[in-house]
């Protein structure tokens, strides 16, 4: 079994939460009252309420810079889980933590080395806290259960490819209203080969023809591409708020036609 290369057990969370309500205070306190020596490590609490592809995005684009044996709890949407479990994965040698709602085939782009349940009692506004906590005890305690096969394998949407144009859509925007999409920088090389091309963003208006390197490289207010730290395409506005201003949205079409 796995063990951290630490000695304190470090956990991340991921919540849809917010920072002004007790519903974290009460995480954290159980956490360390139960177990004081842990190292606890705020993700982001601010994911879209409910929203679980938000969650996965975040989570998958930072876990790595964790030190390996990092234990990620993820509650987003987690009082809505039909079968009533929390989820433990192992994979890429950390721990997630989710509810069974999707989340896990979200956040994972091939199978899970391990996935075990943790059952709670679906009663009262905070029903699974407790189940959180027992899953970090479990882990800690080298004692996961049995393996199951039977959660929700909900898989993300992949940019489609053809011999001269991608068909990708915008995941996620960030704070400063940056369009991130689905199409990965390798993807974009394997049908470039060579070619020029034309971006098209959500419309035929907005075109880019070239990609950047850096955000200053174009003049301020000007739409620009370029490949970010996650090596997907991202669509923004030098010293602006591409979103907002071209009315851009999660689920939102971009295509890139090569010459």
């Amino acid at each position: 079994m796995l063990e951290s290369t630490t000695n304190i057990p470090l956990i991340t969370l991921t919540t849809d939460w917010g920072q002004h309500d007790y519903y974290l205070g009460m995480l954290k306190g159980s956490l360390l009252s139960s177990m004081p020596q842990l190292k606890v490590v705020d993700i982001s609490h601010d994911v879209a309420s409910f929203n679980i592809h938000n969650a996965a995005f975040v989570v998958k684009n930072c876990f790595s810079f964790f030190p390996k044996g990092s234990i990620h709890l993820i509650m987003v949407n987690s009082e809505a889980s039909v079968t009533s479990r929390i989820l433990i994965c192992k994979w890429q040698e950390h721990y997630f933590v989710t509810p069974d709602n999707g989340t896990i085939g979200l956040l994972i782009t091939d199978t899970p080395e391990e996935v075990h349940e943790v059952p709670f009692a679906p009663e009262g506004s905070f029903a699974s806290l407790s189940a959180y906590v027992k899953a970090v005890q479990n882990i800690l305690a080298n004692n996961l259960g049995e393996k199951i096969t039977d959660y929700d394998k909900r898989i993300a949407f992949k940019a489609t490819i053809d011999e001269s144009v991608i068909t990708g859509s915008i995941i996620y925007i960030d704070s400063y209203q940056n369009a991130i999409t689905n199409i990965s920088r390798s993807i974009f090389e394997r049908v470039r080969q060579n070619r020029d091309y034309n971006i098209f963003v959500q419309s035929n208006h907005n075109k880019i023809s070239k990609l950047s390197t850096s955000y200053n490289q174009v003049d301020a207010g000007e739409l620009l591409a370029l490949f970010n730290s996650a090596n997907l395409l991202e669509i923004a506005i030098r010293n602006g708020y591409a979103a907002e201003l071209l009315s851009l949205r999660v689920g939102g079409s971009v295509r890139i036609n090569f010459i």
